[in-house]
């Protein structure tokens, strides 16, 4: 009976002890994830931004109310759309205005089934620099990955380190093996808007 009770005692302490002695993860403005996007694992991303021109049709309704809008979300974010005034575009994806466009005129009663188109007038595009043949910025497509980026580029110069390659998200950073992907298509990562693809030279 005293085992029995000395086990009950000593085994919160004992997890107590294992979960301080645990590795915590410090926090940095630049995080590095290994193999954190394998292709198609991040949405596409074509974020609506203050300044961008959008045009945009409105379909499914009366000849008479249908047209093409050419809008630019202003400093707050906003366009104005017939009959329903100002809507928040910046920080939404193309579709995700559409939908909320669309819902809006149903949940006003003004159209029944509105069909709406926007596409953006900008050009986004991707840089990779460093250790391929032709470093440049290319035109972002939804279909970029990071082995096709590097491609357009020339490829690999005889000295890339494709062991170790950066891709810089934002305040992320991305360690992509591109040896791995080209055994692996599964590996390889979504390009978006803004990536920067850095290549180092190998120390070998």
């Amino acid at each position: 009976m005293k085992n029995g009770l000395c086990f009950t005692l000593l085994l919160p302490a004992a997890i107590l002890l294992a979960a301080c002695g645990s590795p915590r993860s410090e926090g940095t403005s630049a995080p590095i994830m290994q193999n954190a996007a394998p292709a198609n694992a991040y949405e596409h991303n074509d974020l609506i931004r203050v300044g961008d021109v959008l045009v945009i049709r409105l379909t499914g309704v009366p000849m008479e109310e249908q047209g093409a809008f050419e809008l630019r979300a202003d400093e707050g974010g906003q366009i104005s759309m017939p009959y329903i005034g100002n809507i928040r575009a910046a920080g939404l994806t193309t579709v995700q205005l559409k939908d909320k466009i669309e819902t809006l005129y149903k949940l006003k009663k003004i159209f029944s089934a509105p069909n709406i188109t926007v596409m953006t007038q900008q050009t986004r595009y991707v840089s990779v620099t460093g250790e391929v043949r032709s470093p440049s910025r290319i035109p972002y497509s939804n279909d970029l990955t990071a082995l096709s980026v590097i491609a357009t580029c020339g490829g690999f110069s005889d000295y890339a380190d494709r062991r170790h390659i950066r891709i810089l998200r934002g305040n992320d950073v991305i360690e992509f093996n591109a040896n791995e992907a080209m055994q692996d298509p599964s590996k390889d990562i979504s390009i978006l808007p803004d990536d920067r693809i850095q290549i180092n030279r190998s120390v070998f």
